[in-house]
């Protein structure tokens, strides 16, 4: 119970987030790996957590006001849902600025063209890393790695990443 209310606050690994998803037209898939920097504090995960899911969860927050505030007309309610999202927008933001710049990032994109898949990015180093974490995150749930050699290898893994985010790919 408590690793599923962890998971629910803070995200599904404690070293970062793995997300696939369509990028843009044209390109067929992006992966994107970000690894927080090691020694991230529950509190820290949880904040990048919700500046992660803010733009749905506060959107679905804003119809919740919508609707409770809807006898006040529409003026007040749309007033009120609009100023609670973009407060939620900028206070996250705001708070997990330092943080989110010192996050490692690297994507790679895959298209599809004429049945060949073209990869873009540093494909090597990105599966090798997130192999290495998700790995890392099973042994954990597992109890076959203590605190400290977890955060050695997330570090060992967050080094081996370049610091800077030289993605083009996330710019697109």
């Amino acid at each position: 119970m408590k690793e599923t209310v962890r998971r629910l606050l803070e995200g599904r690994a404690l070293w970062g987030t793995l997300d696939v998803s369509p990028a843009t037209r044209g390109i067929w898939q992006q992966v994107r790996l970000t690894v927080y920097p090691p020694g991230t504090t529950p509190g820290q995960r949880r904040l990048l957590h919700l500046g992660r899911s803010w733009p749905s969860g506060g959107a679905a927050l804003c119809l919740v006001v919508l609707v409770f505030l809807g006898d006040q007309g529409p003026v007040v309610s749309v007033a009120a849902a609009a100023t609670m999202y973009l407060a939620g927008l900028v206070v996250t933001a705001r708070l997990t600025r330092d943080l989110r710049a010192r996050c490692r990032r690297i994507a790679v994109a895959s298209e599809l063209v004429a049945g060949e898949v073209r990869e873009f990015g540093d494909v090597p180093l990105l599966r090798a890393a997130a192999t290495r974490l998700l790995e890392l995150e099973a042994r954990r749930r597992s109890g076959l790695v203590d605190p400290v050699r977890y955060e050695a290898e997330w570090s060992e893994v967050y080094d081996a990443l370049p610091a800077a985010d030289v993605s083009s790919l996330e710019r697109r």
